[in-house]
């Protein structure tokens, strides 16, 4: 596909819509308070309101790949195929032991040795992945797997939960250094650090509670339950290089697109981030759509993507502080007027 229909990510008039303290602000303004106060506040800057929303700004006559939806597919309709690690009736096998109704779990046209996108002989228009990247052992071959699978014009939209609002808050966002060493390794199945990250030093999954708790975000190494490390062990020895549910990677929107502008300055990506859609208050993830040619930016992203400085916990919203251009710019007017 040549022409795609993407919302900026940040928007002046949807931010203004959603914030209506923020009505006497410009444009200029606007992106000024989110990134100063808004971002980390948690405020939409965007018109989608939900993942439902996302997923369909890939159009119904695209011909799609969903990788790994289990029993929680994203995408409907007779234009969608789905690949996973486990064939349908593995995967429904799997449902009741994941609480979920195996009556969702799809088709699976696509089982993926390895967990290889290569296994896969045809091209799409777009590919969609929902809380699978960051399970993938080694990001960069992933990526560089998504590329072959995508047709000219393709698009990679990815849903990916923010670790600072899930059950991953008590670890840090994943480093370039970590990433090339995955990849160096060359690595197929999650490591023993992983394992005991995920079951060792997770927390609860409420992001709710998450967007409103003033506690640092990091674990102390004397706080980590020295059972469940040894439990980890045990998955990971019993596992023998089988699949093991966890985490590889832990992103936030920021440290997302800086590792991906990293790695195509590496070269180990054609890969990049054409629109971020960050995590909205009370939310547990973010959006992001990659592409190999992507179109222009919105007149607003390159400012709206600066990172917030000194992240933290962010208290509820609070009203606009009064900036000094629409001061300035009132007291002109006055002058002028007398």
């Amino acid at each position: 596909m040549s022409q795609w229909s993407l919302p900026w990510s940040f928007e002046p008039q949807a931010y203004r819509q959603w914030n209506e303290d923020l009505d006497g602000l410009e444009d200029d303004e606007l992106v000024e308070h989110y990134t100063n106060q808004g971002k980390q506040e948690g405020r939409r800057p965007f018109r989608l309101t939900s993942r439902g929303e996302f997923a369909a700004l890939i159009p119904a006559t695209a011909l799609a790949l969903e990788i790994g939806p289990f029993a929680s597919p994203v995408l409907r309709g007779p234009n969608v195929r789905y690949c996973d690690i486990l064939d349908t009736e593995q995967l429904r096998r799997r449902a009741p032991e994941h609480g979920v109704d195996l009556a969702n779990v799809p088709a699976v046209d696509y089982v993926m040795p390895g967990a290889s996108l290569d296994a896969i002989p045809d091209q799409f228009d777009a590919l969609l992945s929902s809380h699978a990247i960051e399970h993938q052992p080694d990001l960069v071959r992933h990526l560089q797997e998504v590329e072959r699978r995508l047709r000219p014009g393709g698009r990679y939209f990815v849903l990916a939960p923010d670790h600072r609002y899930c059950f991953d808050r008590n670890l840090a966002p994943s480093t370039i250094a970590e990433v090339l060493q995955a990849h160096l390794e060359q690595r197929r199945v999650h490591t023993l650090r992983s394992v005991i990250e995920h079951r060792a030093y997770n927390t609860h999954n409420d992001p709710a509670r998450h967007w409103t708790d003033p506690t640092p975000a990091r674990l102390d190494s004397r706080q980590v339950d020295l059972r469940r490390v040894a439990a980890a062990m045990r998955e990971h020895e019993s596992a023998a290089g089988g699949y093991i549910d966890v985490h590889a990677w832990y992103f936030n929107p920021d440290s997302f697109g800086h590792l991906l502008e990293l790695l195509r300055g590496l070269g180990l990506t054609r890969l990049q981030v054409e629109r971020l859609y960050p995590t909205c208050r009370g939310s547990v993830e973010f959006w992001a759509v990659l592409a190999l040619d992507p179109g222009p930016a919105g007149p607003w992203d390159a400012a709206a993507a600066r990172p917030a400085a000194d992240w933290a916990p962010p208290a509820a919203s609070s009203p606009a502080t009064p900036r000094a251009g629409l001061l300035g710019r009132t007291l002109r007017t006055l002058v002028t007027r007398r």
